[in-house]
């Protein structure tokens, strides 16, 4: 556990709205949520690293009617979420896993964020190569990351990650390697959407469907 997460642990009661302030000096993830409520209503939404399930909260408010399932390979999963228990399914294991677990099973929206630049190189690709096979027929793909900058809020991103988070390993793509990687990972899928997230334009979400036949 990271500096972060152990000083997070010790806020108690105090620990969600934290975390939310925290998180929103880089990210709005209501604004986030509104576009992925904007693609039109879903019935089975799967989000890949869904983490301590603050984003699951925001997705679940905007698909009340949909069924969610999120993974991640860190243990305990979506401890923060307080949405609906019975909308909401939280698993620790990675996508090879539940792909091993559940043969066929696909979803109407794949929500991938912030999880790129924690995977090492060689596993992007894999991983968004799951997430295809876990898009249901006519489904789409919700990929937003951070894209690597110069600036002071990049610095700022870097240091809390690799500091903070304790992530050691952790390296932000540039546009043109999202767009290489997407390329690799994707290549049936198109680009339907490409927006960025306030309040900091590194965050870059595009949303992906595959090609007609």
């Amino acid at each position: 556990m990271g500096l972060g997460g152990a000083v997070r642990r010790r806020l108690g009661r105090w620990e969600i709205p934290a975390a939310d302030l925290y998180r929103s000096r880089f990210i709005s993830l209501d604004d986030l949520a509104t576009v992925l409520a904007s693609l039109g209503p879903v019935k089975r939404i799967m989000e890949i690293g869904a983490g301590d399930g603050t984003l699951a909260q925001r997705i679940c408010a905007v698909f009340p009617d949909a069924d969610y399932v999120g993974i991640d390979i860190a243990p305990n999963p979506g401890r923060l979420f307080r949405g609906n228990p019975e909308q909401a399914k939280f698993l620790s294991m990675a996508t090879y896993d539940y792909l091993a677990a559940n043969p066929g099973d696909t979803f109407d929206l794949v929500v991938i964020v912030d999880v790129l630049h924690h995977i090492p190189e060689q596993l992007r690709v894999p991983v968004l190569r799951d997430a295809a096979t876990l898009t249901a027929p006519g489904g789409t793909i919700a990929l937003k990351d951070w894209e690597r900058g110069r600036g002071l809020w990049h610095l700022v991103a870097y240091s809390a990650d690799r500091y903070l988070s304790g992530d050691k390993d952790v390296r932000f793509p540039s546009l043109e390697e999202l767009h290489s990687i997407v390329a690799e990972g994707l290549p049936e899928f198109g680009i339907t959407l490409e927006a960025r997230i306030p309040p900091r334009r590194n965050n870059v979400l595009w949303t992906l469907r595959r090609w007609a036949d």
